[in-house]
């Protein structure tokens, strides 16, 4: 009986003591070697170690505090315990989750659509697909900058970097980095460099031309541009409807030469931009070469300030007809330089501006015009104006304006009284209801004699004195 009770007591006190611990990696590469180790406290002694996986699969037993060696393959993740056996007394040891890593190989971007070549607006697809490997995080750069997530340009979600309504500043270089998520000696492969191309829909393209000689006749050298788009453009030049020439440039802007007569209409030229997706015609120009005829005048316009003075005046110099005009200003007789510019005035073709009326360019001023493209032309120069200060006129006017305005008020006050007087002019009724009319007006021209006249008056005072009494 006391040795049962002894027996019963030396189990619960080793069985108090047997606490095993078991320690080991939570994340291993594959075909790498790992180790657990077990260890137990104040343990008696003999001990038995075993080292079970899952569901009592047991893979090695030692006697003694022990590590325990592993070599990582495809089966070993999962859950690992160490059984500690005393005297018949076992206890089991914390649980250690192994999860097997594949090492991150072969990392390569694969966009959608491809190439990544798309027109703004659109959306694009970058994903990042390895070769082999688990346990990934990625990384992203855009022009060799790591893209931060979140980001009000990209999206990310797992492998895919995503961009739904492209702008100009998506295009560049990307490229994407694998890892896989362990804590040390973490593996990385970078894929190569993918270019994604954002292009701008071509501006509708605007046509014009210059004149030039080249010795032997004279060519129109037209011009088809566009503001804004994505090169290449396909340029083809349009003579009266038919094409005359094709032109691809990695340009915005292509040139045509057209022979022309001056004074001669040559057609209707027009132009288009094509790329693969759109076609724009440009506006049409009669090809004609008018040169300059008729006659010349100056156009005087005076900018005033908010208080009616007046700050600058711009001078314009019109012309019958001319297709490419040179002018020249004069000023009380001297030639103004051609393009020359002072802190007074600003001369541009056909614009003169007067950037402030003073003495010193006060005066008259006219302007000469001929053909550019002939120096030989003759020219044709208009009558002189003059430029001068209005600050007094304009008082004047304003004096005027004043007076009228009261002038007006006393007429309309004065028309309103005597409206309101013959409106007042009730006839007079007496006592024994007799009626008596006034009549202050006479009527010379309806009166050939004044005596007839005034026997007239005399009746209606005779009247009126009756009624009287």
């Amino acid at each position: 009986m006391s040795h049962g009770l002894l027996l019963l007591l030396m189990s619960v006190i080793y069985g108090s003591t047997l606490r095993p611990e078991l320690t080991g990696p939570s994340m291993a590469f594959l075909k790498s070697t790992v180790k657990f180790e077990c260890k137990l406290s104040d343990s008696p002694s003999p001990v038995t170690f075993e080292l079970i996986k899952g569901n009592d699969e047991l893979l090695a037993t030692k006697n003694g505090p022990i590590t325990f060696p592993l070599k990582v393959r495809n089966g070993s993740e999962g859950e690992y315990f160490c059984r500690v056996t005393a005297r018949n007394h076992t206890s089991t040891s914390n649980p250690v989750h192994l999860q097997v890593v594949i090492p991150v190989l072969g990392a390569s971007l694969v966009p959608e659509p491809s190439p990544p070549v798309i027109y703004e607006g659109a959306g694009f697809n970058l994903s990042c697909k390895t070769k082999m490997g688990s346990h990934l995080k990625y990384s992203w750069y855009h022009n060799k900058q790591e893209v931060t997530s979140p980001s009000p340009l990209h999206h990310f979600v797992g492998n895919m970097l995503t961009v739904d309504r492209a702008v100009e500043r998506h295009a560049g270089t990307y490229l994407c980095e694998a890892q896989n998520k362990m804590e040390n000696n973490s593996r990385v492969s970078s894929s190569m460099p993918v270019t994604v191309v954002v292009k701008k829909y071509l501006s509708a393209p605007r046509l014009s031309f210059t004149l030039f000689h080249d010795g032997s006749g004279y060519y129109a050298n037209i011009s088809c541009r566009l503001s804004y788009g994505s090169p290449p453009v396909m340029f083809q030049l349009l003579l009266n409807g038919k094409r005359v020439d094709l032109q691809q440039v990695d340009l915005l802007e292509a040139w045509f030469s057209q022979p022309v007569t001056v004074g001669l209409d040559m057609g209707t030229v027009q132009c288009i931009a094509k790329n693969d997706i759109q076609q724009l015609f440009s506006n049409s120009v009669d090809l004609e070469v008018v040169p300059v005829m008729g006659t010349a005048h100056v156009q005087v316009e005076y900018l005033h300030k908010a208080d009616s003075v007046v700050a600058a005046a711009l001078l314009q110099c019109m012309i019958t007809m001319g297709t490419f005009p040179i002018y020249s200003w004069s000023f009380n007789g001297s030639t103004v330089p051609l393009e020359a510019n002072s802190p007074t005035f600003i001369q541009h073709n056909q614009v003169l501006v007067l950037t402030h009326l003073s003495p010193g360019n006060l005066g008259y001023y006219s302007c000469r015009v001929r053909d550019s493209f002939n120096s030989n032309s003759s020219w044709v120069e208009s009558e002189k104006v003059l430029v001068k200060m209005t600050d007094f006129d304009m008082t004047r006017i304003e004096v005027v304006a004043v007076v009228f305005c009261c002038f007006l008020f006393v007429m309309m006050v004065g028309g309103a009284c005597c409206l309101f007087w013959s409106i007042n002019s009730e006839p007079v009724m007496t006592d024994n209801r007799h009626h008596v009319h006034c009549h202050e007006c006479i009527n010379t021209e309806n009166h050939h004699s004044m005596p007839e006249t005034l026997s007239h008056i005399e009746e209606m005072e005779t009247v009126i004195m009756e009624v009287e009494v």
